[in-house]
């Protein structure tokens, strides 16, 4: 039988994988966003695309297979006899077949430890509805019980006892035809046991158990060795429990308006004419926090033939064309049969069509019946879905044939409540559903009493012989005409209820309106006052407990309906006072999340659409001035924020294709630099994180591939770089845990020989710069402790060498015969550190004096900081030659710290008093700080260098004195003061002149 299932199936698959799914299933927000829509992984699985499973328990001669036995054990004798395939087709045994379909419940069968065979705990790919099969007769071999438990989100279900189906197709052969359970319904499972309890007949032959997911495509039998078991906890038998109280009548939530409203109806789809003020995610509004996630398909679902209840049609839920293989046929109907579904009552109102399709699935392919049974199918949340093809098309009095009861199928038109009823009542949702569908019919039918009984022909032989009148109510359950307990005994214990709800949708079908005062109220033809909801020419209108038609905001039941003027129900979008409101198909108000023309809106507790900025379960969302919920990239008030699919404002890092973004805690996205967890980013002016060599505000920074800002040693190819804490790409000197290195303009690390400010210094391959001896060749060098190259006659620590121009050692040598100069300060020296290390030295020798910088005058002449004043002195100094240290000693020896108050003033820019030779002589002036300083150090060099001319400088000549100057006379700073300089010279006549400028410079370093 599986082999020919699957041969039918072949053109279906592909009629599924070209799309057959419904454009309003598709975008049903639980399935499209999971989790973010109320379902869990598991629920979107088995709501998925995907092929049916198939289990054999027992072969063609009805022995037992590997995997119905592998859960059995070792101790048990599992031998039973064997089946067999006889049976008349007639079961005038009904004490005997109900006894044995709910021995279950009673608490005496435990399917584990009577099980003839037992599964063991299989985990399986998510699907919605399950039912076994077996080959010949429609009744299980006497004695026979069939049990099912599954996993739904990692809890396993009670037993439950699966009933051969009392239906289907009276035109096909039971003795040949497949027989079955009926469907059994879950709100997706990922994992089952099956448990078969043998009577005295022995097993059923060829059964197997089938597993259905939500859009099934193909078929594929499960083998033992693929398959993973897993752990189960015991769990009882679903047991009875007595009925609850059922009540039509739910109190009323507080009201939303005040009852005198009128409504101004939208001109677009959507509420386009609000302005609701755009608050900042500091705002105070928290929203309802509601999870968006309503049925998809109401909005579609149809009303025609003045249906009273919405319903969902075959294209709508997705029938796929394929499975149907049997034509339909009209005939004259009086009658309804309710049923239920077998299985658990957890599914969600996104699984719903995904059941729909599984049962159709079901009963079309695995059952080989061409079509679903039912006429009519009503989930837990009333939502109504068309059943049988042909159903919708069927004229008033008639009714297509369907296969939901053997016998009854023709003349009846049948409706099943999805879920099990044998120990929990049907939803109040639901049995309106059913009751108002049933009056429905019957009022088309011409029949006026939905309470009534009347003669019915049985057609096929099961409970009744075939051909035999008996007298049923009009509205009867299966277990009427059936060896069944469907639809549960909860569901039996509701039939007056539904009748009652059905006779009063018939009596309002009668009805006519009577005007009463100034309002109206609805009379029947024996003069009965009509109260409550009544749809009359497909038109709701309710009326008060006094009759009388109500106008403006109405609570009835747990919600809040609007009536125009006329006193119409109105549904979708409303205007009130300003406030839009939102009413569903079923005229309930809203509250909370909704979708409507594909977008999502947030209604609050009193129904009206918020717009703005609204907290929700602790998320922010921002809902436009017509209310739409906004997704993606938003700018509100000069800032950009980032929406996710679900619209929940995203903080933190975000990543768009190949791009980050950081968005902080208020979802702001950050620009400029950032620090997140301790590292520091960069983000352009569009928010993006850039990576890589970047220049800010004149200066490079090195961002890893994360967007971190690089710190410390760099390599990249063969070139080291190396970047402080600040990140900020180091060049010139650096000292580094106590090491001093040497790094280009370009950043790059250098190695080997450096002229720097016309000295020379060696690095080390590793970039260290070198002290002491270096030996490169056969060539020996010296380099000082400052890593200056030594040149001429060198004290190395105790001995005496010669050293080339070139720096080349050229032997051991005695020390000076002429006075000892070696002691001595030269004028012409090399800086004693790094440029950057100099001038930071200089700064803080002048903050260490507690004067303060005069940065108005001296800005006046280029320099308006300590600093960029002793960057200058440095750069002019090192341009010829001349220390910076001395340079900087004598600067404030002259001037007293820059305070001047002698002769020269400071707006001279003369600050080595040259040319100002007391008694009131100032002496000259410059036109700027560097020019004066320029004219001090040329000054000094023609002091200090014998054969300096003007065409040796540096610069062009500042120094109007320094043709007077004698070349040569003072090369030691010692000797800038005239009483010691032994040529008896020099800058200052002041005793010890020289000497205190030494000692400020070895507080220099």
């Amino acid at each position: 039988m599986l082999v020919s299932r699957l041969a039918r199936l072949t053109a279906a698959a592909s009629l599924v994988l070209a799309g057959t799914v419904p454009a309003a299933l598709a975008g049903s927000p639980a399935l499209a966003a999971g989790t973010a829509e109320g379902l869990t992984a598991l629920q979107v699985e088995a709501a998925s695309a995907g092929p049916v499973q198939v289990l054999e328990l027992t072969t063609p001669a009805g022995e037992a297979t590997e995997l119905a036995e592998a859960g059995l054990g070792e101790q048990r004798d599992t031998r039973v006899p064997a089946g067999t395939s006889g049976g008349t087709g007639v079961i005038p045994r009904l004490d005997v077949a109900l006894a044995d379909a709910l021995a279950a419940l009673t608490g005496t069968i435990d399917p584990e430890a009577d099980a003839a065979l037992l599964t063991e705990p299989l985990e399986v790919a998510g699907f919605l509805v399950a039912g076994f099969t077996w080959a010949g007769s429609v009744a299980l071999p006497e004695g026979t019980q069939i049990y099912l438990r599954v996993r739904e989100n990692g809890v396993w279900t009670d037993w439950y006892l699966n009933e051969p189906a009392d239906a289907g197709r009276d035109d096909l052969d039971p003795t040949t035809a497949t027989s079955g359970t009926d469907e059994f319904v879950t709100g997706g499972a990922d994992a089952i046991q099956a448990a078969v309890i043998a009577g005295p007949a022995g097993l059923p032959e060829g059964l197997s158990l089938s597993l259905v997911p939500g859009e099934p495509i193909g078929e594929e039998v499960l083998e033992p060795e693929d398959m993973k078991v897993v752990e189960a906890d015991k769990t009882g038998v679903a047991e009875e429990e007595e009925p609850p109280t059922f009540s039509a009548t739910p109190s009323p939530s507080a009201q939303p308006g005040d009852g005198t409203s009128t409504a101004t109806f939208p001109s677009e789809p959507g509420p386009m004419q609000s302005s609701g003020p755009s608050q900042s995610p500091a705002g105070t509004s928290t929203g309802t926090g509601m999870s968006p996630a309503l049925p998809a398909l109401l909005a579609t679902a149809t009303t025609a033939n003045g249906l009273p209840v919405p319903v969902i049609t075959r294209a709508e839920w997705g029938a796929n064309a394929a499975y149907l293989d049997w034509d339909p046929e009209y005939v004259t109907a009086g009658h309804v049969v309710v049923h239920h579904t077998a299985g658990t009552n957890d599914y969600t109102a996104a699984q719903a069509p995904g059941i729909v399709r599984g049962i159709y699935y079901y009963h079309a392919n695995t059952l080989g019946w061409g079509d679903i049974g039912y006429n009519f199918l009503v989930d837990k949340y009333g939502n109504v879905y068309e059943g049988r093809y042909g159903t919708l098309s069927s004229a008033a009095g008639k009714m297509v044939i369907g296969g939901h009861a053997y016998g009854a199928n023709t003349g009846t038109m049948g409706i099943s409540m999805m879920g099990t009823f044998t120990s929990v009542s049907p939803s109040t949702a639901q049995l309106q559903s059913v009751g108002r569908l049933s009056g429905w019919f019957l009022a088309r039918a011409g029949i006026t009493s939905a309470t009534a009984s009347a003669p019915f022909t049985i057609r096929s032989t099961e409970k009744y012989q075939a051909g035999q009148v008996i007298t049923l109510p009009r509205i009867f359950a299966h277990r009427d005409v059936g060896y069944t307990a469907c639809p549960g005994d909860v569901g039996y214990s509701l039939m007056g209820t539904i009748r009652s709800i059905a006779q009063d949708q018939v009596t309002a079908a009668s009805a006519n309106w009577q005007s009463y005062g100034s309002t109206w109220r609805l009379v029947t033809a024996d003069g009965r006052v009509l109260t409550g909801w009544h749809l009359v020419a497909g038109t709701w209108y309710y009326l008060g407990d006094d009759g009388l038609m109500r106008t403006g905001w109405q609570a009835a039941g747990v919600h809040w309906y609007l009536l125009d003027s006329s006193g119409a129900m109105l549904t979708g979008w409303q205007k009130v006072e300003g406030s839009w409101y939102y009413l569903g198909d079923d005229g309930a108000m809203a509250t909370g999340w909704q979708k409507a023309g594909g977008s999502w809106y947030l209604l609050d507790s009193s129904g009206a659409m918020l717009t703005g900025w609204q907290k929700v379960e602790g998320s922010w969302y921002y809902l436009g001035d017509d209310g739409a919920m906004d997704t993606g990239w938003l700018t509100d008030n000069g800032y950009w924020y980032h929406l996710a699919s679900t619209g929940a404002m995203d903080t933190g890092w975000l990543s768009q294709g190949s791009t980050w973004y950081y968005l902080g805690g208020d979802g702001a996205m950050r620009t400029g630099w950032a620090t997140v967890n301790g590292a520091r980013y960069y983000l352009g002016t569009d928010g993006a994180m850039l990576a890589g060599w970047q220049k800010m505000d004149g200066t490079w920074y090195h961002l890893a591939s994360t967007g971190a800002t690089d710190t410390g040693w760099l390599s990249q190819g063969s070139t080291w770089y190396y970047l402080g804490g600040d990140g900020v790409m180091a060049t010139g000197w650096q000292k580094v845990d106590g090491t001093w290195y040497h790094f280009a303009s370009t950043g790059a690390m250098d190695t080997g020989w450096l002229k720097d400010d016309g000295t020379w210094y060696h690095l080390a391959s590793t970039g260290a710069m070198d002290t002491g001896w270096l030996s490169q060749g056969s060539t020996w060098y010296y380099l000082r402790s400052d890593g200056v190259m030594a040149t001429g006659t060198v004290d190395t620590g105790g001995s005496w060498h010669a050293f080339s121009s070139s720096g080349a050692w050229l032997g051991r040598t005695s020390a000076p015969t002429t006075t000892p100069t070696s002691s001595l300060t030269p004028v012409m020296a090399a800086p004693r550190a790094a440029r950057s290390t100099v001038i930071n030295t200089l700064v803080t020798t002048y903050q260490g004096s507690g004067r303060t910088y005069p940065a108005a005058e001296l800005g006046r002449g280029g320099a308006s900081s300590l600093w960029s004043f002793c960057a200058i002195v440095y750069d002019e100094a090192v341009a010829e030659g001349v220390s910076p240290e001395l340079l900087f000693a004598q600067v404030m020896t002259e001037t007293g710290w820059l305070q001047f108050g002698g002769d020269v003033a400071i707006t001279q820019y003369n600050f080595g008093g040259i040319g100002a030779t007391g008694n009131g002589n100032p002496g000259l002036s410059f036109a700027n700080v560097r020019t004066g300083l320029r004219a001090q150090v040329q000054h000094l060099r023609a002091y200090a260098d014998a054969s300096v001319t003007v065409s040796d400088l540096a610069h062009p000549l500042a120094d109007p004195r320094f043709t007077y100057v004698r070349k040569g006379s003072a090369p030691y700073v010692e000797y800038l003061g005239i009483q010691e300089n032994p040529a008896g010279t020099g800058w200052a006549a002041a005793a010890g002149y020289g000497h205190t400028l030494v000692a400020l410079m070895k507080t220099l370093g």
